[in-house]
């Protein structure tokens, strides 16, 4: 079956990175990745944590859950879903792969928990496991709540009715950075030209926007690019609010948080 743009919660062609998803058994799903398209790869001037392989991976995963949630778990198309947890790992392959022939990849997926109440799926985990050639480059799993559009709408009223308009920052999600030994703090930034995270309206700080954060802030305290990632958000972060970011390198690891208003809004760890 072909992916449309609503099944994965998209405006735009541009940003969908999943071509189709097909039936294996009841419980579980064939997916096929599409070209990442250059728009998408290179999003803003700094390149390394904007077209992480990661960070592409991360969003893969996403979408992956979403599907899932509507195709297996029944979830209308018209619900909302709300981020929990996200992780990914990859590997050298992965990202080369994701960078010269995406479309050969595939991506096996499950819902490996769900919650059931009054007959609907309020709460899913995804899990799914990428191959290349048969060869096994990487996995992630996205956890969501799942609530009716009416309660979302209930949830978010006042930010629906007075939507804040937050002025366009770095190319980056990092801001007014600073560093000193193993750590680093900083602000974070609004990158609203970058298509992967920004396909569409937001009445809140999207997490994949954290990720990012979290993969630059690795990026700055080790040198390098991460291959594994694990986003979780506690809570909504409201636009047009400062963000506050600290990091803390440890060996290999590097540990992220995101707070607004003294509240943690996320968790990113990378490595």
């Amino acid at each position: 079956m072909r992916v449309s743009r609503e099944l994965v919660h998209k405006d735009s062609e541009e940003s969908m990175l999943i071509a189709t998803m097909d039936e294996v058994s009841p419980d579980a799903y064939l997916a096929r990745l599409r070209t990442i398209p250059t728009v998408v790869q290179a999003a803003g001037a700094r390149s390394t944590a904007v077209s992480s392989p990661t960070l592409l991976g991360l969003e893969i995963t996403r979408q992956l859950g979403l599907l899932m949630g509507h195709r297996a778990g029944g979830i209308p198309l018209d619900w909302a879903f709300l981020l929990n947890e996200l992780t990914f790992k990859g590997s050298d392959a992965f990202g080369l792969g994701i960078a010269t022939n995406a479309a050969a990849m595939t991506a096996s997926v499950r819902i490996s928990s769900a919650r059931v109440r009054a007959g609907r799926c309020d709460e899913m985990t995804a899990f799914a496991v990428f191959e290349i050639d048969h060869d096994v480059v990487a996995e992630g799993s996205g956890s969501f709540r799942c609530v009716p559009r009416r309660t979302y709408s209930a949830l978010r009223r006042r930010q629906l009715q007075s939507p804040r308009q937050p002025r366009p920052s770095s190319s980056g999600a990092l801001a007014e950075v600073s560093v000193h030994g193993l750590d680093l703090q900083a602000h974070l930034g609004w990158p609203s030209a970058n298509r992967l995270i920004f396909d569409h309206e937001v009445d809140h700080v999207p997490g994949l926007l954290f990720a990012q954060a979290g993969i630059e802030a690795h990026e700055h305290l080790t040198g390098t690019a991460p291959h594994e990632v694990a986003l979780v958000c506690p809570r909504f972060a409201e636009i047009g609010e400062v963000v506050s970011i600290s990091a803390r390198r440890s060996g290999h690891q590097v540990s992220t948080a995101a707070d607004q208003a003294h509240e943690r809004v996320a968790q990113v760890r990378c490595a």
